[in-house]
């Protein structure tokens, strides 16, 4: 069952969830890397509500703007246009002192000038959705969960 929100009630939610984040776990959200700021900036309803050094999410997918990308590539200037979807598990605000370390050792990795979807980084097989991710604010940012 899908509810819908009247705007005043999806401001009124963003509020509360700025508030406490934990309010997002179990919520579908999209996640994309700020390189300005080296962060994760988590997205709900299209608004950013929490700023992270660690996300955790299940049922996952893998989004890459077109457009988005070849206004990159042509223009060489990054912009933001490919995401992480998926149900949030875990999280860890920025600044986080106890950055977990990943569990699993597949790297997913995506660079707009060279890529045209996100990809399992030793293999560079593209990958569209996945059980679970880490995303991590390390060298490597996206590891599968075993």
């Amino acid at each position: 069952m899908k509810i819908v929100l009247k705007e005043s009630q999806t401001n009124e939610l963003i509020s509360f969830i700025k508030k406490d984040p934990n309010l997002l776990i179990k919520k579908q959200v999209k996640v994309y890397y700020d390189i300005t700021r080296h962060m994760f900036s988590v997205t709900f309803s299209g608004i950013v509500v929490l700023k992270a050094d660690y996300v955790r999410l299940k049922n996952v997918k893998f989004l890459v703007g077109e457009k988005g990308k070849e206004k990159v590539r042509s223009v060489k200037q990054k912009n933001v246009h490919a995401y992480v979807t998926g149900t949030l598990i875990d999280y860890c605000e920025y600044p986080c002192d106890d950055i977990p370390s990943p569990e699993g050792n597949v790297v997913i990795k995506y660079n707009p000038y060279f890529d045209d979807s996100f990809l399992i980084k030793k293999t560079k097989e593209p990958i569209f959705s996945a059980d679970e991710v880490e995303m991590i604010n390390l060298d490597d940012k996206i590891f599968l969960v075993n």
